[in-house]
């Protein structure tokens, strides 16, 4: 859990495609991960952070940038 600074988040990047450094990760369907921002209203209040990391396919670990807005 983390309220500041930079961590690893769980990501599934086939749920709604590749993550690339700046993408903005939202909450997942998929139990414990995060995933890419596909409609910026939908995910208004459910921004974890910024991706730090890229992740092309499957779940994996990706730095995020985590503050507080």
């Amino acid at each position: 859990m983390a309220l500041t600074g930079r961590v690893y988040c769980w990501v599934d990047a086939d749920a709604a495609g590749a993550v690339e450094p700046g993408d903005l990760i939202t909450t997942s369907g998929t139990t414990g991960h995060g995933m890419k921002v596909g409609d910026h209203t939908r995910a208004s209040g459910a921004i974890i952070g910024k991706a730090m990391t890229s992740l092309a396919k499957g779940k994996g670990l990706v730095l995020v940038l985590v503050s507080l807005q």
